[in-house]
């Protein structure tokens, strides 16, 4: 049994202060055996933590891309992707990238204007995020997951871990091989459990207010 996260933000992310070979340690430390790094527009947090992690981790690295209507993350970005919605959908289907809905319906931020346009790119989504630890209230990750199962979505989940304190907050099991392959077909087929708890407000005053004066001095 694999345990994961599927949303992991270090310092290449200007909301993150984490340093890849600090997550890399932590991570391992509090058994985790797969973690995907998606930073926002960019792949280079994914590719620096990869290269740190060797064997003793198996990184996912990808990037969660804004785009006018939310965000999504893509798996395996080669970085090349622009900022529509459609295009990114298209081109992630063309190159087999895996494509996951990061907090649809969570209205205290952009990606909640997503939900209307879920229908149109319903069929390049490979899952749904259906719990997020940053989502504050509660209801917004029921309100994701209550949608996939109605239309029956595979589902991940994440931390979307912007600090160390927050590694743990989610972790996602998964009964397959450890490869990226197999880890994907998991995921499609419907079947991975996890447990969950949201992070402390303390996190979000940290990434809105601490972290910017930090950077100021």
């Amino acid at each position: 049994m694999l345990k994961a996260d599927f949303h992991i933000h270090t310092r290449y992310s200007p909301c993150s202060n984490m340093k890849p070979r600090d997550l890399v340690k932590t991570a391992i430390a509090k058994g985790y055996d797969v973690i995907g790094v998606v930073d926002h527009n960019s792949i280079k947090g994914g590719i620096k933590t990869k290269k740190i992690a060797g064997k003793k981790i198996l990184v996912i690295p990808g990037e969660e891309i804004m785009t006018r209507y939310g965000e999504l993350i893509i798996f395996l970005s080669d970085g090349m992707y622009n900022n529509n919605l459609i295009d990114i959908c298209e081109r992630a289907k063309d190159l087999n990238h895996f494509l996951v809905v990061s907090h649809p319906f969570d209205f205290l931020r952009i990606g909640a204007c997503l939900r209307h346009h879920i229908k149109k790119i319903k069929s390049f989504i490979d899952a749904i995020e259906v719990f997020n630890s940053r989502t504050m209230l509660n209801k917004f990750n029921l309100m994701a997951k209550k949608y996939a199962k109605n239309n029956n979505m595979p589902q991940t989940m994440g931390s979307d871990a912007h600090f160390l304190e927050e590694i743990g907050n989610v972790e996602v099991y998964l009964d397959c091989e450890k490869n990226i392959d197999s880890i994907f077909k998991y995921i499609k087929k419907n079947k991975i459990r996890f447990k969950g708890k949201r992070c402390s407000f303390y996190s979000h005053f940290k990434t809105n207010v601490v972290l910017p004066l930090e950077k100021l001095i």
